[in-house]
């Protein structure tokens, strides 16, 4: 083969032994080295850069396997564009906004996933740029052209130039398991840099294994730990290189190739295997940062179904170019729930790939043993113990085995490609087919690659039709806008964030004090995170719109004079009710008052104790001062003979201006006066109906 035919590589020094000693390959001939790469007198780096890239752009293979890609990064590039921050996105911008870059930060848990890479790359683009869905998602992309240039360097080093590794790597690059995934930024943190780490740690540690290269090895290790860095998956990434290696690298016969494979690299190995004892370790001992949400029991009947829909159904129909139409519609997308006839014809599809390998090469087996382990061990049981008390329904959303697709489409090479170890160490195949058979077979590939591109990429097409990133876009914008010009003296309370941006079950974590304050301007944002006591009340609606507030009637508790009293009546200054109350960023004291003068007020529940200043209001007005203690008791303490209160309230502010959450207007003054308030600074009229 004509070295001006291949891709550039490093060379490496001869293998230690030769290939009669440990069954390295004797020479690398077909990477096309030119000479000792970092040699005295070698060509400078600059140089074989240019080389590269002209041989590359020469090549045929090079050039249709980059138009692939190319077209396979603008679909995903269309299918982004109606995409945008969903649920779990805007608690990892409002987590990276709210305090430093600290260790804990990095290592605590998110809903079970160790992931401090991915916590540093929201902390970095929450610094540079707050909900800026073009840098999040360039970002990804970019890290997705990664996998797809590692994947076909890969296959290359693997088994040469040779045009049978486009069908794999077309698989791969239109693979709808893929798509999902990548259009949820909380996901995509975890699967995209895990896929990148996938084949990265393959292609160094197949150079090493070649060459004994001590770089190499170290590459290979940097790879996994950079897989680790953002996928709890990485931990299997070790066991996933010796499996490959032992398969079809390293020659031999099973069993014992297996010890020959740890023997000749015993170092390595032990060296791959601590990275995933210590990845194990360091896991389980920050289980109790996970907040509940982490790994629990599965429940037994829910598993069951999740594992058939996982196995039996969404890889399957996602493998072959799936599912077609997607559904049900969820707020990060369509999920993989395919009709019956799409299982049936992918579950044939995958059949006859078998089948058919198995009829040809002798070692198809194990490269379909490894798919198999793979998808259990890594895919499966992982989401078992992370979902399976929950819904069985959790079995059709791909990303749990959005990598999956990866390992297929290199499963699919090694089931049909021989390795160059392979192809000089034995006959790999059963028989040598005729000229004309293989130019036959030839053809049925590339028709069927063909057709898998045309059907995953029409599936990739579909599913951003299901995909309502304009709704949270508008929210998002309006949030912006009303951020400016909003009063010196204005408080700005917490309250949730409609369940369409952050569903109820997060909490605290989905505060308006959270969620919002990243896209603040600087002063603004402080408030918002740490609000202050004001006579002016303020709070986000769940149209986006920073609006005025009131007390909400219905979950505040309300306290006013007796009925032939103007002031509610104090001893020495000392007043108490009894409330039942958690606490919590959403509770706030409203107080009704007037006062000649500026007047200390103390206000205390449970183990909580706040000293505000009223200011002086002898026309009477209203004070709001944020007060999170959890208790039975609201006491107030003040100078009976400089302030008369005449309503009390506490409990969480709602909006005195409604709104429709997707609509593209404000309300009118009518909708405003229905909602009870005109001027939004929540005079505390509302609250004479609803008794002391």
């Amino acid at each position: 083969m004509r070295a001006s035919e291949e891709a550039p590589d490093e060379p490496r020094p001869a293998p230690r032994g030769g290939p009669g000693a440990d069954g390295r390959v004797a020479a690398e001939s077909a990477e096309g080295r030119q000479g000792p790469e970092g040699a005295d007198g070698g060509p400078p780096l600059g140089r074989r850069v240019s080389e590269a890239l002209s041989r590359g752009l020469r090549d045929r293979i090079v050039l249709i396997g980059g138009a692939l890609a190319v077209v396979s990064l603008l679909l995903k590039a269309y299918v982004l564009r109606d995409a945008y921050f969903i649920e779990d996105d805007f608690l990892f911008v409002g987590g990276a906004g709210s305090g430093g870059l600290t260790v804990e930060y990095l290592t605590d848990l998110h809903k079970g996933h160790f992931m401090p890479g991915a916590k540093l790359l929201a902390y970095v683009q929450t610094a540079l740029a707050p909900y800026n869905w073009g840098l999040t998602a360039g970002v990804m992309l970019a890290i997705q052209a990664g996998a797809a240039a590692g994947l076909f360097r890969l296959l290359w080093v693997l088994f040469g130039r040779r045009w049978g590794i486009l069908p794999p790597l077309a698989v791969f690059l239109f693979a709808p398991l893929t798509v999902p995934v990548l259009a949820w930024w909380s996901a995509a943190l975890n699967a995209v840099p895990f896929q990148l780490a996938i084949v990265l740690a393959l292609l160094w540690t197949v150079r090493y294994l070649r060459s004994g290269e001590a770089r190499f090895g170290w590459m290979a290790a940097g790879a996994v730990v950079l897989g680790m860095a953002f996928s709890v998956k990485a931990l299997f990434l070790p066991p996933l290189l010796f499996a490959v290696a032992a398969a079809f690298v390293v020659q031999g016969r099973l069993p014992g190739v297996l010890w020959r494979t740890l023997d000749r690299d015993m170092p390595f190995w032990v060296g791959m295997a601590l990275l995933s004892v210590g990845h194990g370790l360091i896991y389980l001992s920050l289980q109790d940062t996970a907040g509940g949400e982490g790994a629990g029991r599965p429940e037994g009947q829910t598993s069951l179904s999740m594992a058939q829909r996982l196995l039996g159904e969404t890889f399957p129909a996602g493998a072959v170019g799936g599912p077609l139409e997607w559904g049900p519609i969820t707020p990060s997308g369509g999920l993989l729930e395919p009709a019956a006839w799409v299982v049936a014809a992918a579950w044939a599809v995958l059949l006859l790939l078998v089948a058919a390998s198995l009829l040809a090469r002798r070692r198809a087996w194990r490269a379909w043993a490894l798919l198999a382990g793979y998808l259990v061990v890594v895919d499966v049981l992982p989401t078992l113990l992370a979902r399976g008390r929950y819904e069985a329904m959790v079995g059709y959303d791909p990303r749990y085995v959005a990598d999956a697709a990866l390992v297929f489409a290199i499963v699919l090479a090694l089931a049909y490609l021989p390795t160059k170890e392979e192809a000089e160490a034995e006959s790999v195949y059963r028989r040598s087919p005729p000229p004309e058979r293989t130019r036959q077979a030839a053809f049925a590939a590339a028709t069927a690659t063909a057709l898998f591109v045309g059907v995953g990429g029409y599936s990739t097409y579909a599913f951003a039709d299901t995909l309502s990133g304009d709704r949270v876009r508008w929210y998002m914008d309006t949030v912006r806008a009303s951020m400016t010009g909003v009063p010196a003296d204005a408080g700005i309370y917490p309250r949730p964030v409609p369940e369409d941006i952050v569903l109820p079950w997060n909490g605290d974590r989905r505060l308006s004090s959270n969620v919002l304050a990243p896209v603040a301007p600087d002063g603004v944002a402080d408030r918002i995170r740490d609000p202050r006591p004001s006579d002016t009340a303020m709070v986000f609606n769940d149209a986006g719109y920073l609006v005025g507030a009131r007390p909400s009637p219905e979950e505040s508790a309300v306290f006013g004079p007796p009925e032939d009293e103007e002031c509610i009546v104090t001893f020495g200054g000392q007043t108490m009710w009894e409330v039942s109350t958690f606490g919590g960023p959403t509770m706030v004291l409203g107080v009704q008052y007037t006062s000649e003068t500026d007047t200390q007020l103390h206000a205390v529940i449970g183990d909580t104790w706040e000293t505000t200043t009223l200011p002086a209001a002898p026309d009477g007005g209203a004070w709001y001062l944020p007060l999170q203690g959890a208790g039975g008791q609201l006491s107030l303490g003040t100078d009976e003979e400089a302030l008369c209160m005449t309503w009390v309230t506490y409990g969480p502010m709602e909006p005195v201006t409604g709104g429709d959450p997707w609509g593209a207007q404000e309300e009118d003054g009518d909708e405003g006066s229905e909602d009870g308030g005109e001027d939004g600074e929540g005079d505390g009229s509302e609250e004479e109906d609803s008794g002391d």
